[in-house]
């Protein structure tokens, strides 16, 4: 691996990500890496990736009581 791409900012890496040879390709490779491991030096805004985590309801027991309905 290039080192030289590990050196460069986010900005840098986005404007060559496009270009179709093997310098495009090692900074498609690095933008890849940097967004696993969660790196982001702030040149670049990255939107976060969130879930939202719900209850499960699966084998729950709903009873009511008389007069509740």
């Amino acid at each position: 691996m290039n080192l030289i791409f590990l050196s460069k900012t986010d900005k840098e890496l986005d404007s060559m990500r496009d270009e179709q040879s093997h310098d495009g390709r090692l900074a498609r490779k690095e933008i890849t890496r940097r967004a696993k491991v969660g790196y982001a030096d702030g040149t670049m805004f990255m939107t976060a990736k969130a879930a939202v985590e719900t209850e499960s309801r699966v084998g729950t027991v709903i009873t009511y009581t008389k007069g509740s309905k």
